[in-house]
């Protein structure tokens, strides 16, 4: 599952982008849009958390599904 982010908190700082090693965040400031994941890749996420460790407003989280969690 590819990480959630929340629009309010989310201040489109672009740090999440940043630290990404897959490359598959994408930020649109010309339309003031919260990141997200650039839908071709995503199933390329690799989970490893750098965008959730480097959002300064912890507006990023990930949802696993329940069988992964067993």
């Amino acid at each position: 599952m590819p990480p959630v982010f929340h629009e309010d908190k989310c201040v489109r700082c672009g740090m999440c982008v940043r630290d990404c090693p897959a490359y598959i965040l994408a930020l649109d400031k010309e339309h003031d849009k919260t990141p997200h994941v650039i839908e071709e890749y995503k199933h390329e996420c690799w989970h490893c958390g750098n965008c959730r460790i480097s959002c300064p407003r912890d507006a990023i989280t990930f949802e696993f599904p329940l069988y992964t969690l067993v």
